[in-house]
């Protein structure tokens, strides 16, 4: 099977797009790191802890390396390639932890893993949950082709479906077939891709 890729346009205007979202998470990620380490800072001079003691740098470290706001590591950390889906699978899973106290009826929880083969032959999934709309079967058939793009949440499907929604890479919101613009966003894919 011969793989599809986008247009040079096409592939600059959304890795355009990825790299607002990706600096946008680069400053948003600093601006937390110097907010915990101020106040990290305050607390050790106030509270005149020695700087020899190793306990010292421990809330520090419990709070500002494991902790990324707003999923940023999963922005940060991405990178940009081609991919076809090659497996999809949906499931019905029951979670009885969330809603033990609540009721006495455990909570369903829609599950999609979508199976993805790189271009270099390698292969990996990624779990999608409590998402109606992909777990519906209107998103990522098998032999879809999408365009993996570091600083967006979802890879871009391509080309455009004709008959079917889609989800939008930047914010996740379902974009209709008959419009292809988001309504979030505001961002037209038929002239992002055109």
């Amino acid at each position: 099977m011969m793989k599809e890729y986008l247009n040079k346009n096409a592939e600059r205007n959304l890795l355009e797009l990825g790299n607002k979202k990706f600096y946008k998470a680069l400053i948003l990620t600093v601006i937390w790191e110097i907010f915990i380490f101020t106040l990290w800072f305050v607390w050790v001079v106030k509270f005149q802890r020695p700087l020899e003691d190793i306990r010292t740098y421990l809330p520090l470290v419990f709070c500002a390396i494991p902790f990324c706001p707003f999923s940023a590591h999963k922005i940060l950390f991405s990178k940009s390639f081609y991919a076809t889906v090659a497996y999809t699978v949906n499931e019905t899973q029951f979670d009885t932890l969330r809603q033990a106290y609540v009721s006495n009826r455990p909570e369903v929880i829609n599950v999609l893993e979508v199976t993805y083969e790189k271009d270099n032959g390698k292969k990996f999934a990624l779990v999608y949950k409590k998402d109606k709309y992909l777990v519906n079967g209107l998103h990522y058939d098998e032999g879809d082709r999408v365009f993996f793009v570091k600083g967006l949440k979802y890879p871009m499907e391509f080309p455009l479906p004709e008959d079917k929604d889609f989800k939008c890479p930047v914010c996740g919101r379902t974009v209709t077939a008959d419009s292809k613009t988001c309504s979030r966003c505001k961002i037209d894919f038929s002239k992002l891709l055109g």
